[in-house]
């Protein structure tokens, strides 16, 4: 009889190991290492910590999954200063693509646009039920 159980990765490391190679061979031709980096980075000034972004870096694809800067900071060019160093950050990983997600008609979506990212999706109904839009940029 089948079940389904809780595990943890140890549970799973030669059956993934074994398997995922497979997959990879199936569709990139070769076994791969995905080569996952999170990061974290924070903008300080003279009054503390005024911004910061996080995210990862996986096989080629720099995904930046928060940005944030503080109410009174806003409009300094702190987020584009936090942007520009990841996309550094990410290139020096070998990043050939940045990608994010953000509300629909968010005001972030124009910042992003600003700095060359592309709408590249629609994600209806997500985030407690509002609607988001997926942005790119080829680094």
């Amino acid at each position: 009889m089948l079940t389904i159980q809780p595990a943890v990765q140890e549970d799973l490391h030669d059956f993934s190991i074994r398997e995922w190679h497979t997959v990879d061979i199936e569709h990139y031709g070769k076994p791969v290492e995905w080569n996952l980096k999170e990061f974290l980075f924070k903008a300080v000034d003279e009054d503390g910590v005024v911004g910061m972004i996080s995210g990862k870096h996986e096989s080629g694809v720099l995904y930046i999954e928060d940005v944030l800067v503080g109410q009174n900071a806003r409009r300094k060019g702190i987020g584009k200063k936090l942007m520009k160093h990841t996309e550094v950050y990410g290139k020096k990983l070998g990043a050939h693509k940045a990608y994010l997600i953000t509300g629909k008609n968010w005001e972030a979506a124009k910042f992003y646009e600003s700095l060359g990212y592309n709408k590249c999706g629609d994600l209806p109904d997500h985030h407690f039920h509002k609607d988001f839009v997926a942005y790119s940029k080829k680094l």
